[in-house]
């Protein structure tokens, strides 16, 4: 029997303490996002692992998996020339994300691979990167 979760809704909401420094509020949490000390370019790639971590878990529970830890290694390449204005064809994300994830348990190695796949394609974070979202930027005056 297949059971549908709904659509959930969530948001957060940030407010600029200075020209490179954001404070962040989500349901629960304060982020501080800053260029010069946690660069939002880290955040994309530390909310994917951390989507990783959480939903590795659950699939491992799902599939009777014994893993006692994961580590995820991701590293990702832009060019910055976009960002900082320069009139280029690149876009001005990410070129290439690389993701390396390592696995400590005792669990056979072709059912890692089985795992890692199901991994991938249950993680939001992840198809919000590799599949295009749509996105609706409004503007107004507070």
């Amino acid at each position: 029997m297949v059971v549908f979760m709904p659509t959930i809704k969530v948001s957060v909401i940030g407010e600029s303490v200075s020209p490179t420094r954001m404070i962040v509020k989500g349901k629960k949490t304060e982020y501080i996002v800053d260029k010069d000390e946690s660069s939002p370019l880290e955040y994309i790639l530390a909310a994917f692992a951390g989507c990783i971590n959480i939903v590795g878990f659950m699939v491992a529970k799902d599939m009777n998996l014994d893993i006692e830890k994961i580590i995820v290694e991701i590293s990702g390449k832009l060019n910055t020339d976009k960002l900082m204005g320069k009139n280029v064809e690149d876009r001005a994300g990410y070129k290439e994300i690389k993701v390396k994830v390592k696995v400590q348990g005792n669990v056979e190695e072709g059912k890692l691979k089985e795992w890692v796949a199901k991994v991938e394609e249950r993680c939001p974070i992840g198809d919000n990167i590799m599949n295009e979202t749509p996105v609706c930027v409004e503007v107004e005056k507070a």
